[in-house]
Formats: structure tokens, sequence, C-alpha cells
């Protein structure tokens, strides 16, 4: 049965502007992956003095909880739909984005930077003929934490089992609370 013009109308459509080079994309900047923190309806009061921005309305949900803008995989597509919202010409969006990525670029090196700056100083390595040995400070207590459950725990990668799977576990329920 075909689809009734409402329907169609409804649905995402690219036009075709002959032989444009850069259509107009229809794709939503808002298909974000619901935060399991956020599919629970709260009451949460707020003060009529200020305006309930998107972080506050995170750390209503739980602490923490990063905006949306700030979740989603792609944070500069928000940007350049404020671009747009406030009318700036094509050049004028190119040159900020342009901008944007430099400091994005810029902000990584610098991370990379400070790692290996810690990773020299941490790290001892020995030249071999074959072979460099590298050395670093180990401590018990650092790695596994004091339950013995650390993330950091060697074999941590492997999983650990869950109770019902150990051995000498009972399996069935004993009691009902």
């Amino acid at each position: 049965m075909p689809y009734s013009r409402q329907v169609l109308a409804m649905l995402p459509q690219t036009p075709y502007k002959g032989d444009r080079a850069d259509p107009s994309p229809h794709e939503s900047i808002n298909d974000l992956a619901v935060h399991p923190a956020t599919t629970q309806q709260i009451f949460y009061p707020t003060p009529e003095s200020r305006t309930f921005t998107r972080a506050d309305a995170g750390n209503a949900f739980r602490a923490g909880l990063l905006p949306a803008d700030k979740r989603i995989p792609h944070p500069e597509l928000v940007m350049l739909e404020k671009m747009k919202a406030a009318k700036m010409t094509k050049a004028e969006t190119a040159q900020a984005m342009q901008k944007y990525s430099e400091e994005e670029a810029k902000a990584i090196a610098k991370k990379k930077r400070e790692a290996k700056a810690i990773e020299e100083k941490t790290v001892k390595v020995y030249k071999g003929f074959r072979w460099d040995f590298r050395f670093t400070d180990f401590s018990l207590d650092n790695t596994i934490g004091k339950d013995e459950r650390s993330r950091k725990a060697v074999g941590v990668r492997y999983g650990m089992p869950h109770e019902d799977r150990k051995r000498g576990q009972v399996k069935i329920p004993t009691h009902v609370d």
C-alpha cells in the first residue's frame, strides 16, 4: 500500500538542487543514545529566580552526569547548529570551525606530551643489545586495592565469574525476602 502524502511529508528528505556540491543534510543532531539514569521520571524542585539548564538536568538525574550537548559523540555539530541559528555566513562558520578544530588538535597534542613526560619520569628503560627492558615501580596496594577487586588488578580483563557460577555456591533460592 503506498504511503499517503502526510506520512511522506514527515519523513526526512534531502531535496535535489541541481549540481550543487553541498546538499543540506537532514540528519538530526538530537540522535543521542539514552543514558540509563535519564529513563526515570523525577520531581526536582527548581528555583524560579534562575534558569534551569541542561547541566542542571544532568545533575538532577545523576551527580556528575554531563548534559546532552556534551554527551553526544560529535559536540561540534551542536556548535554548527548554534552558528546556523545565529545566521552566520558560510565563511564565518568555516573559519570558526577551523579555529575549533585547531584548538582541539592542540589540546590533544598537549595531553599526549604530558602523558609522555609522566611516562618518562616513571618508566626506567635499560637498553640491551637486542631488546630494551622497561621497568616501572609496582605496589600491590595501589594496584589491587584493599578488597583485592580493583579494575587495575591482574586478570581483571578476563572477567570475574558471578557468585552463582563459582563452585560450591547454592544456585537455587533458599528464601524469599
